[in-house]
Protein backbone atom coordinates (compact mmCIF):
# COMPACT_ATOMS: atom_id res chain seq x y z
CA UNK A 1 0.00 0.00 0.00
CA UNK A 2 2.72 2.11 0.80
CA UNK A 3 4.21 1.68 -2.40
CA UNK A 4 0.92 2.53 -4.06
CA UNK A 5 0.61 5.94 -2.39
CA UNK A 6 4.32 6.77 -2.93
CA UNK A 7 3.70 5.73 -6.73
CA UNK A 8 0.28 8.05 -6.82
CA UNK A 9 1.86 10.48 -4.95
CA UNK A 10 4.98 10.89 -7.31
CA UNK A 11 2.28 10.92 -10.34
CA UNK A 12 0.28 13.49 -9.20
CA UNK A 13 3.68 15.51 -8.36
CA UNK A 14 4.87 14.98 -11.65
CA UNK A 15 1.61 16.21 -13.34
CA UNK A 16 1.87 19.39 -11.40
CA UNK A 17 5.19 20.31 -11.78
CA UNK A 18 4.48 20.34 -15.77
CA UNK A 19 1.13 21.90 -15.77
CA UNK A 20 0.59 25.54 -16.49
CA UNK A 21 -2.03 28.34 -14.86
CA UNK A 22 -5.28 28.69 -16.96
CA UNK A 23 -6.37 32.28 -16.76
CA UNK A 24 -10.16 33.53 -17.92
CA UNK A 25 -10.78 36.22 -20.27
CA UNK A 26 -9.79 38.74 -18.43
CA UNK A 27 -7.83 37.44 -15.24
CA UNK A 28 -4.19 37.44 -16.94
CA UNK A 29 -4.91 41.69 -16.68
CA UNK A 30 -5.38 41.34 -13.01
CA UNK A 31 -2.16 39.67 -11.89
CA UNK A 32 0.01 41.94 -11.01
CA UNK A 33 2.11 44.04 -13.51
CA UNK A 34 0.17 42.82 -16.29
CA UNK A 35 -2.27 45.48 -16.36
CA UNK A 36 -3.42 47.51 -19.79
CA UNK A 37 -2.24 50.86 -18.55
CA UNK A 38 -5.27 53.61 -19.06
CA UNK A 39 -3.47 55.56 -21.88
CA UNK A 40 -2.92 52.38 -24.14
CA UNK A 41 -6.28 50.83 -23.80
CA UNK A 42 -7.79 54.68 -24.00
CA UNK A 43 -9.77 55.41 -27.64
CA UNK A 44 -11.62 58.55 -27.50
CA UNK A 45 -15.18 58.73 -27.53
CA UNK A 46 -14.65 62.42 -29.91
CA UNK A 47 -11.48 61.79 -32.04
CA UNK A 48 -10.23 65.23 -32.79
CA UNK A 49 -8.19 67.10 -34.92
CA UNK A 50 -6.00 69.00 -32.37
CA UNK A 51 -3.48 71.40 -33.15
CA UNK A 52 -0.44 71.89 -30.47
CA UNK A 53 1.04 75.27 -30.08
CA UNK A 54 4.78 75.11 -28.53
CA UNK A 55 5.51 78.55 -27.20
CA UNK A 56 9.19 80.20 -27.96
CA UNK A 57 12.25 78.36 -27.61
CA UNK A 58 12.57 80.61 -23.89
CA UNK A 59 9.80 78.45 -21.92
CA UNK A 60 11.76 74.99 -21.90
CA UNK A 61 9.17 73.60 -19.48
CA UNK A 62 6.30 74.02 -20.80
CA UNK A 63 3.64 71.34 -20.50
CA UNK A 64 2.77 71.26 -24.46
CA UNK A 65 6.48 70.15 -25.00
CA UNK A 66 5.75 66.61 -23.11
CA UNK A 67 6.49 64.40 -25.83
CA UNK A 68 3.75 61.63 -23.89
CA UNK A 69 1.40 64.15 -24.87
CA UNK A 70 1.27 63.87 -28.26
CA UNK A 71 1.66 59.98 -28.27
CA UNK A 72 -1.52 59.28 -25.90
CA UNK A 73 -3.19 61.73 -28.21
CA UNK A 74 -2.32 59.84 -30.98
CA UNK A 75 -2.96 56.56 -29.55
CA UNK A 76 -6.61 57.59 -28.31
CA UNK A 77 -7.43 58.10 -32.16
CA UNK A 78 -6.86 61.99 -32.65
CA UNK A 79 -5.08 63.41 -35.36
CA UNK A 80 -2.64 65.68 -34.07
CA UNK A 81 -0.35 68.41 -35.28
CA UNK A 82 2.61 70.29 -33.38
CA UNK A 83 3.59 74.34 -34.85
CA UNK A 84 6.11 76.53 -33.11
CA UNK A 85 4.26 79.87 -32.28
CA UNK A 86 4.11 82.45 -33.43
CA UNK A 87 5.62 81.55 -37.44
CA UNK A 88 3.40 78.56 -38.31
CA UNK A 89 0.32 79.18 -36.72
CA UNK A 90 -1.66 80.90 -38.80
CA UNK A 91 -0.39 78.52 -41.73
CA UNK A 92 -1.38 75.36 -39.47
CA UNK A 93 -4.89 76.81 -38.71
CA UNK A 94 -5.34 77.94 -43.15
CA UNK A 95 -3.99 74.34 -43.87
CA UNK A 96 -6.76 71.99 -42.46
CA UNK A 97 -10.32 72.03 -40.08
CA UNK A 98 -9.16 71.89 -36.45
CA UNK A 99 -11.40 71.19 -33.37
CA UNK A 100 -9.25 71.83 -30.81
CA UNK A 101 -5.83 73.95 -30.40
CA UNK A 102 -3.56 73.46 -27.21
CA UNK A 103 -1.98 76.55 -26.16
CA UNK A 104 -0.25 78.37 -23.06
CA UNK A 105 -2.36 80.99 -21.81
CA UNK A 106 -0.04 83.76 -22.48
CA UNK A 107 -0.30 83.00 -26.22
CA UNK A 108 -3.84 82.86 -26.77
CA UNK A 109 -3.96 86.41 -28.03
CA UNK A 110 -2.60 85.36 -30.86
CA UNK A 111 -4.94 82.89 -31.87
CA UNK A 112 -7.64 85.67 -31.90
CA UNK A 113 -6.73 87.60 -34.82
CA UNK A 114 -6.13 84.72 -37.08
CA UNK A 115 -9.48 84.25 -38.71
CA UNK A 116 -10.41 80.43 -39.96
CA UNK A 117 -11.10 79.93 -43.27
CA UNK A 118 -14.37 80.49 -44.92
CA UNK A 119 -16.94 77.30 -44.27
CA UNK A 120 -14.96 76.05 -41.03
CA UNK A 121 -15.93 76.94 -37.32
CA UNK A 122 -13.27 78.50 -35.34
CA UNK A 123 -11.54 75.78 -33.21
CA UNK A 124 -12.16 75.68 -29.24
CA UNK A 125 -9.13 76.69 -27.56
CA UNK A 126 -7.80 74.99 -24.54
CA UNK A 127 -4.96 77.42 -22.41
CA UNK A 128 -2.67 75.44 -20.64
CA UNK A 129 -1.16 77.02 -17.27
CA UNK A 130 1.72 75.75 -16.14
CA UNK A 131 2.04 75.42 -12.25
CA UNK A 132 -0.57 78.04 -11.92
CA UNK A 133 -1.48 79.79 -8.64
CA UNK A 134 -5.52 78.95 -7.71
CA UNK A 135 -6.33 82.84 -7.99
CA UNK A 136 -4.74 82.63 -11.17
CA UNK A 137 -6.39 79.77 -12.47
CA UNK A 138 -9.66 81.37 -11.24
CA UNK A 139 -8.95 84.46 -13.52
CA UNK A 140 -8.02 81.82 -16.69
CA UNK A 141 -11.28 80.41 -16.30
CA UNK A 142 -13.43 83.48 -16.45
CA UNK A 143 -11.23 84.38 -19.50
CA UNK A 144 -11.46 81.30 -21.44
CA UNK A 145 -13.77 78.37 -22.62
CA UNK A 146 -11.51 75.63 -20.97
CA UNK A 147 -8.67 75.63 -19.35
CA UNK A 148 -5.77 73.06 -18.50
CA UNK A 149 -3.72 73.15 -15.41
CA UNK A 150 -0.54 71.31 -15.48
CA UNK A 151 0.92 68.95 -14.26
CA UNK A 152 -2.01 66.97 -14.44
CA UNK A 153 -1.92 63.14 -15.81
CA UNK A 154 -2.12 61.98 -19.44
CA UNK A 155 -5.69 60.61 -18.54
CA UNK A 156 -7.36 63.76 -17.58
CA UNK A 157 -5.86 65.59 -20.55
CA UNK A 158 -7.88 62.61 -23.02
CA UNK A 159 -11.13 63.31 -20.56
CA UNK A 160 -10.28 67.01 -21.15
CA UNK A 161 -10.61 66.21 -25.26
CA UNK A 162 -13.70 64.19 -24.82
CA UNK A 163 -15.60 66.77 -23.29
CA UNK A 164 -14.48 69.51 -25.60
CA UNK A 165 -15.41 67.84 -28.50
CA UNK A 166 -18.90 66.48 -26.85
CA UNK A 167 -19.91 70.20 -26.36
CA UNK A 168 -18.75 71.37 -30.16
CA UNK A 169 -20.98 68.82 -31.29
CA UNK A 170 -23.67 69.47 -29.08
CA UNK A 171 -23.19 72.98 -30.06
CA UNK A 172 -23.51 71.94 -33.88
CA UNK A 173 -26.62 69.96 -32.98
CA UNK A 174 -28.32 72.37 -31.44
CA UNK A 175 -27.33 75.01 -34.44
CA UNK A 176 -28.81 72.19 -36.35
CA UNK A 177 -32.23 71.89 -34.99
CA UNK A 178 -32.80 75.57 -34.08
CA UNK A 179 -32.62 76.00 -37.76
Amino acid sequence: MKHVAAFVFSGLLFAAAGSQAVSACGDKFLLVGRGVRFEQAYAAIHPASILIVLPVKSVKSAAVRDSRLVTALKNAGHKVEVVQQPANLADALSRSRRDIVLVERADVAALHDIAPPAGQSKPSIVGVLEDASPSALTDAKRQLEYVLPTPTSLGHILNLMDDVMKARLDSVRRGAAGS
